[in-house]
């Protein structure tokens, strides 16, 4: 029996989430497999998805709650006899008006959850305080009801399940095709340290507090930031009222498959998000040699550097400022053993996440 699978991605752009349903969309064979993607506004990967035979639906709506009417009319007119029926939400707020607004019908739905639990604990004001109040109470009557809930790393699934008592299932995001450890070229300016950040430029990314502390930090250390977001023109205006031009470097959005080639010239690499679901880019910067250094964002970080093997988590700013002053005075150690990165990189290959999915939607 051939499954019919609907994809709903709230916001499908150059992302961490987009690359990686993109890249499932892509792997799925369509002897087994019919894929459809709706989603809000513009797909970033709505072109390549076509040349795939993938039809996408952009629903023109502001808010994913309006936006839901539209989605279950489509999902109605999609559901087809003799298939097994599979709707596949992804996020947390998705998620739960996805049960809300189409548990009548004859489908079976599956919630991803790609950020952690501990996001919905961190607000920014008052509205964002109210909004993840709510999500967090639709949480627990609605995530009951899914046929089946997965997230992209154990730390979040152990979460999930020891709050809510669910069964959540752990399949990792795909950051690679065919995994390659490329040799790290040598650094730029031997004077200088270059520290690469590569992101989306908001505020839970936390480059702000990153760049508050460059004034305190060893003049060696430089900064190039690669991304782009809301916050961009802000974290300038920093820079600027800093007086930081020399040391922080803005290189723009770069395309996913170019970004590893601009990794490559990287001393090491930070990540400083206060919540995170699974950075890909961390993986990737290990694939190209470049040590990491990253916060404590309560997600699959945790994954891809259990106990501080292949790279140091931090739990607050002061952590890694010291992590940062013992990199200038040549107190830091980083070798890794490249054998065992290697298997342990593999976990989070397209093969391993295409597999692990395939799985998923034959058994439910």
């Amino acid at each position: 029996m051939k499954i019919n699978l609907i994809i709903f991605l709230s916001e499908f752009n150059l992302g961490g989430a987009g690359n990686s349903v993109f890249r499932l969309c892509k792997n799925l064979p369509k002897n087994e497999f019919i894929v459809t993607v709706i989603c809000l506004k513009k797909c970033f990967y709505k072109s390549k998805l076509n040349k795939l035979g993938i039809k996408v639906y952009e629903i023109q709506s502001r808010k994913t709650f309006f936006g839901m009417f539209k989605v279950k009319n489509i999902v109605k007119n999609l559901i087809k006899k003799n298939h097994k029926n599979i709707f596949v939400s992804n996020i947390h707020f998705s998620n739960v008006l996805s049960i809300l607004f189409l548990k009548s019908l004859k489908i079976k739905i599956i919630l991803v959850e790609r950020t952690p639990f501990q996001e919905l604990s961190i607000y920014y004001n008052f509205r964002d305080y109210f909004k993840k109040w709510i999500i967090k109470n639709l949480i627990k009557f609605c995530y009951h009801k899914a046929d089946a809930c997965v997230s992209n790393s154990k730390y979040i699934s152990e979460k999930y399940n020891r709050l809510y008592n669910l069964r959540f299932k752990t399949i990792n995001p795909p950051s690679f095709n065919k995994l390659k450890i490329f040799p790290k070229r040598n650094s730029k300016n031997k004077k200088k340290i270059f520290i690469g950040i590569v992101s989306r430029l908001s505020r839970e990314k936390n480059i702000d507090g990153l760049i508050n502390l460059v004034p305190e930090l060893n003049e060696k250390i430089n900064f190039e930031i690669i991304g782009d977001g809301l916050e961009k023109e802000n974290l300038k205006k920093l820079v600027n009222k800093l007086n930081l031009n020399r040391r922080i470097r803005f290189l723009g959005e770069r395309h996913p498959n170019k970004i590893i080639f601009y990794m490559k010239n990287f001393d090491y690499f930070i990540n400083n998000s206060d919540f995170e679901g699974f950075p890909n880019t961390v993986v990737e910067a290990l694939s190209v040699g470049v040590p990491v250094i990253a916060s404590q964002s309560h997600g699959g970080i945790n994954d891809i550097l259990p106990k501080n093997e292949f790279g140091l988590i931090y739990k607050n700013i002061e952590g890694l400022k010291m992590i940062l002053d013992k990199i200038t005075e040549h107190k830091m150690n980083f070798k890794i053993n490249k054998k065992k990165l290697l298997k342990h990189l593999n976990k989070f290959s397209e093969k391993e996440n295409l597999n692990n999915y395939k799985k998923l939607f034959k058994k439910i």
